[in-house]
C-alpha cells in the first residue's frame, strides 16, 4: 500500500485540489460513477442532490445509486460526501428535508457503499474521500492500495483519500 502525505490549501471543491487532480487523473478512466458530484467531479455519470450543479441527475445519493442499471460494470466510484453528520444535517437543511437518524449515523453511508459496490468490476476502484480512511472495505471486496493524506494546515482537518481496488 502507498501513503503519501502532501500540503494544499483548503477547498469545498475537492476535486479542484490539485494532489487530488493529480490522483484522480491517474485512475479516472471508463465508466466512474459519482453519487455526490457537485461542480467538478471527472465522473461520466454524476449526480448531486443540488438542482444547480451541473450533473446528470439531482437524486438523493440513495435513489441515484439504486437507479443505475450497471452491475459489475463500473469502472470506478468516486465518494465524496458529507464528511461528518452535522454536514450532512445542514446539507438536508438546505434542501428543506429533515435529516433523521438514519441519515446520521453510518447508515448514511452503507445505503450508498453497499449496492454501489455490487456494480464496480473486478479490479475496478473505489475513491473515497474524508476524515476517515475507512473506504468501501474488505467486507464488499475491497482492498486498499494507496491513501493520500492532504494537509491543509491550521486547524482544518486533513482530507484523507483512500484508493481500493475490488478484487
Amino acid at each position: 500500500m502507498r501513503i503519501n502525505r502532501v500540503f494544499a490549501r483548503a477547498n469545498h471543491e475537492t476535486f479542484k485540489i490539485k494532489p487530488i487532480a493529480d490522483l484522480l487523473n491517474r485512475y479516472v478512466k471508463g465508466v466512474w460513477v459519482d453519487p455526490f458530484a457537485g461542480a467538478n467531479s471527472p465522473a461520466e455519470i454524476t449526480n448531486d442532490m443540488n438542482p444547480e450543479m451541473p450533473t446528470d441527475y439531482h437524486l438523493d445519493a440513495e435513489e441515484f445509486v439504486k437507479s443505475i442499471p450497471m452491475t459489475n460494470k463500473l469502472n470506478g466510484v468516486l465518494f465524496d460526501p458529507p464528511y461528518s453528520y452535522r454536514q450532512i444535517t445542514e446539507h438536508y437543511k438546505n434542501f428543506g428535508r429533515k435529516a433523521d437518524y438514519k441519515d446520521t449515523s453510518y447508515n448514511f453511508y452503507k445505503r450508498v457503499i453497499d449496492p454501489l459496490s455490487k456494480k464496480v468490476r473486478r479490479r475496478g476502484y473505489a475513491i473515497s474521500f474524508g476524515w476517515n480512511s475507512n473506504g468501501f472495505g474488505k467486507v464488499n471486496g475491497f482492498k486498499i492500495i494507496e491513501i493520500l493524506l492532504v494537509a491543509h494546515g491550521l486547524h482544518h482537518n486533513d482530507t484523507i483519500v483512500t484508493v481500493e481496488r475490488k478484487i
